[in-house]
């Protein structure tokens, strides 16, 4: 459920995460957000075109981790 301050960007990526892993069955682990940010890169850089006053991938990560899609 998408919370008030959730950014465009973040409700795109958990999207993005909800139909790859679809196609991905794992654990939800570390490792299965590191091949998606991979994925990301590679064949959706338009959703990693967002401001980060850091690393865009622990952006990501903890986007994840914070809704529950993966776990450390």
């Amino acid at each position: 459920m998408a919370k008030k301050e959730d950014s465009p960007a973040k409700l795109a990526i958990i999207r993005e995460w909800d139909a790859w892993s679809l196609e991905h069955p794992g654990d939800a682990e570390i490792q299965d957000c590191m091949l998606f940010f991979s994925f990301l890169e590679e064949e959706r850089p338009d959703l990693l075109n967002f401001e980060s006053s850091g690393d865009k991938w622990q952006d990501v990560h903890a986007w994840l981790l914070r809704e529950r899609r993966v776990k450390d």
